[in-house]
């Protein structure tokens, strides 16, 4: 009896063993099949991936969008949110090789900037596998432990993509992977150059309309400021000329060739002022001006055409001892122009009011104020346009270049300055004229009389 119970129980392990090897056997495939499933499916995520990312490149492409803003769309079509968390594009800092800042980024931000010793241009990290310094650093950057990444050296970016989990057997990121990150990247750097090169193009269409303009702004210009000083001095001189004529007012003929000459002299002087100014940093001469005596010397000079104008100009007290670091005769000519289109501007019987105050925020503004026709607000960008005046060429009242204004400011900007117009039409214009506090200064009582030199 006890012999048949041990063949029994013999038989029995011999069939549990069977059954064992048999489960294991059907586990293993199924653990296969679960494999060959999971690669399908990556595979084909691969390509869901690739088709989104092609898709969204041409989109990006056909759209009128600027360089900066083409990493969001991008990221949105390379990232599946089945299995990418966060993703970034990087781009490395030219200066410091090796840090890495985020120029677009998708999901939670945990960082910047990360900086790596010796980038690697393909990483992507899995449990089980040694993570590395570069990997701690990115992990660190996403705030995720897996990751997927690729760099090209020779643009200086970089794509990541990070995930929290990771399953028994369908991992986030592998391997294989690497064709995939790098052929998005790539994507990415030929979408942003061909963007880069549409803003350049773009620009230069825009210079290249611009230069036209001013072209033909110059011409009118010309044609109108030319003819008429010319005009006159043909005019006069043929008269003085004419052998059957004694024309009794000569000095008045003499007088008026005269004017027009000293009024062609300054339109030359004015283009060329511009055309310098415009090619290169005009060079200063720079010393401590007292701002009073400044002030008096460019009110002085039109003290003449004011009084025939019948134009009131005042000068209001100014500190003795307030000084300015500048070239005292660019500084003048600032001045003489803002001055002269102040007066040009201002009717008969009309003010202008000359201020200069310092502040330790500020520096030191210098105000012309008059209350003359003025302009619309939205037309001050235009008048500081050079050779624009805001009436049609044609029919405008006022003489002149349409130089002063850019003359101004571009010497203003010289002198690390700024200048600031507030105007209204019909009630006059303001012009300020700011040096910062690094120019200023409150001179020794006995420096404060000193003339400039």
């Amino acid at each position: 009896m006890s012999g048949e119970l041990a063949g029994k129980i013999e038989r029995l392990e011999r069939e549990l063993q069977y059954y064992q090897r048999e489960y294991n056997e059907i586990g293993a495939r199924l653990l296969r099949l679960q494999e060959e499933q999971s690669r399908a499916s990556r595979e084909a995520r691969r390509s869901r991936i690739v088709a989104r990312l092609i898709r969204g490149a041409y989109q990006i492409v056909n759209r009128d969008m600027p360089a900066e803003a083409i990493g969001e769309p991008l990221l949105a079509s390379i990232a599946d949110t089945s299995v990418c968390d966060r993703a970034a594009f990087l781009t490395e800092d030219p200066a410091t090789p090796g840090r890495f800042v985020i120029e677009h980024g998708l999901g939670p931000k945990v960082g910047a900037q990360v900086t790596l010793e010796q980038p690697p241009s393909f990483l992507y990290t899995a449990s089980g596998q040694k993570i590395g310094p570069a990997g701690e650093a990115l992990a660190a950057l996403l705030g995720v432990p897996y990751l997927l990444w690729a760099y090209e050296p020779a643009s200086r970016r970089a794509l990541l993509l990070g995930n929290h989990t990771e399953g028994n057997i369908h991992r986030p990121f592998e391997a294989s992977d690497q064709e995939l990150v790098e052929g998005a990247l790539s994507v990415y750097i030929d979408v942003l150059l061909r963007k880069l090169a549409e803003t350049t193009l773009r620009q230069a269409a825009t210079a290249a309309e611009e230069a036209s303009n001013a072209r033909a702004r110059f011409l009118a210009t010309l044609s109108h400021e030319l003819r008429t000083p010319l005009n006159a001095i043909i005019g006069f001189s043929e008269l003085l000329l004419d052998s059957g004529t004694r024309p009794p007012d000569r000095e008045e003929f003499a007088r008026q060739i005269l004017d027009a000459g000293q009024s062609l002299l300054s339109l030359v002087r004015d283009i060329l002022d511009f055309s310098s100014l415009s090619n290169a940093v005009p060079r200063l001469q720079l010393d401590w001006v007292p701002v009073g005596q400044l002030l008096q010397a460019s009110v002085r000079a039109f003290a003449a055409e004011t009084a025939s104008r019948g134009i009131v100009v005042e000068l209001l007290p100014v500190v003795p001892r307030l000084q300015s670091f500048i070239d005292y005769d660019r500084f003048r000519q600032i001045l003489s122009n803002l001055l002269g289109n102040a007066i040009k501007f201002t009717p008969t019987g009309g003010k202008i009011t000359v201020s200069a105050r310092s502040t330790t925020r500020d520096g030191v503004e210098i105000a012309i104020r008059d209350s003359g026709i003025g302009m619309q607000p939205e037309d001050i960008p235009r008048a500081l346009e050079p050779f624009v005046q805001l009436e049609n060429t044609l029919s405008r009242r006022f003489p002149g270049t349409g130089l002063g204004l850019p003359i101004a400011r571009q010497l203003t900007e010289a002198h690390q300055g700024k200048l600031i117009i507030d105007s209204a039409d019909g009630r006059g214009t303001t012009v300020m004229v700011i040096v910062p506090p690094s120019r200023m200064r409150l001179a020794p009582d006995a420096a404060a009389g000193a003339s400039p030199g």
